[in-house]
């Protein structure tokens, strides 16, 4: 949740940005929100173990 409203992470539209380009953090994400984003990230990917 970021200000009180949920929002998803698009692992169909994988991108690489430069950390230069990121300056304010916004929020933060719990580690299960984080595992399964990877998990996402890894099926879009094909990278299933």
């Amino acid at each position: 949740m970021l200000n009180r409203k949920q929002h998803k992470a698009m692992t169909d539209q994988l991108t690489t940005v430069s950390k230069l380009r990121l300056s304010n953090q916004v929020g933060h994400l719990s580690k299960a929100d984080i595992l399964q984003i990877e998990q996402a990230i890894k099926m879009q990917l094909g990278i299933t173990s």
